[in-house]
């Protein structure tokens, strides 16, 4: 099943998505509408509070249910917002072969963790917007795991149970100012920088999170393109081996890192410019577009 969340009359409502985002037919099921009242067993109309409460069973409870005539909407007539803003995210550096290989760089023997804030968390559609004073800045289509269920210290053959959910994540990352700072939390910090969505995608929808492809296009040139088996740490690596230092907690997300092709690899760099549109897509979990915009000066 996949969970948004949308604007319709100046609210952001929970809605399920039937179609991938992208078809002139899709719809919206508006999960507030009265109609829908009975699926919810209580828990309120909203994405965050679904993940907290169990989202499988949630979606399994729509099922049952089915999504009422009265209470679809046309997509076209809303606008997707972040399908739900994550408690916190985990973020990876340098977890696919391919961008290692194109760096020239060894496999890291544990995971390269840095946080991601959830203030920066955008939707589809929403600009992303670069100061001008602060250099270069890359696009990186990522898969976001959302924890759905605690995880403390679990293993690698559990770790899949403690994910609910994928989406896609697009890590804008302020490359030239984390080259000069020699470190990741205010390159990958600045507000707009994690667009998520366009939904969120139950678990057992996508089945193996291992076997999806990636790609990112900037006005419509193809830049990014990789397959997530090319992961040093796979999902429920990351998971298992997050859990052994950090005790997730369902609304947490793990952006699991890029393949190759960002901005700063390029000759000459691809760096985002003010008026273009990225596209980033994960099979299975549609695609995510943002606008490029100008920003308000850093003022380093």
């Amino acid at each position: 099943m996949r969970f948004v969340t949308f604007l319709k009359d100046g609210t952001p409502r929970a809605g399920v998505l039937k179609g991938d985002g992208a078809g002139a037919d899709d719809e919206v099921c508006d999960l507030a509408h009265p109609a829908m009242a009975d699926a919810l067993k209580g828990c309120p109309a909203d994405v965050s509070a679904l993940v907290g409460a169990g989202l499988a069973a949630a979606a399994a409870d729509i099922a049952r249910h089915g999504l009422a005539p009265a209470a679809l909407l046309p997509l076209a007539e809303v606008a997707l917002l972040a399908p739900f803003v994550p408690a916190r995210i985990f973020a990876l550096a340098f977890n696919y072969r391919d961008a290692l290989e194109e760096r020239g760089m060894a496999p890291p023997a544990a995971p390269v963790l840095f946080m991601k804030q959830p203030s920066t968390v955008v939707g589809p559609g929403a600009p992303i917007l670069l100061p001008p004073d602060i250099g270069g800045c890359t696009y990186e289509v990522e898969i976001a795991a959302v924890i759905g269920r605690p995880a403390h210290k679990v293993s690698r053959a559990d770790a899949l149970a403690h994910v609910c959910a994928y989406a896609v994540f697009n890590d804008i990352s302020a490359s030239e100012m984390i080259k000069r700072d020699g470190g990741f939390t205010r390159g990958k910090n600045l507000p707009t920088f994690g667009p998520l969505g366009p939904f969120l995608a139950t678990a057992d929808e996508i089945g193996d999170p291992h076997r999806l492809a990636l790609s990112l296009e900037v006005d419509g040139v193809r830049l990014q393109e990789g397959v997530s088996s090319n992961l040093v740490f796979d999902v429920a690596d990351l998971v298992a081996r997050l859990s052994q230092d950090h005790a997730l907690a369902p609304g947490d997300v793990i952006a699991t890192g890029t393949p190759a092709g960002v901005a700063g690899m390029r000759t000459p760099p691809a760096w985002l410019r003010p008026g273009s549109v990225v596209r980033a897509t994960v099979e299975g979990l549609g695609t995510l577009p943002n606008p490029i915009a100008q920003g308000a000066p850093y003022g380093q």
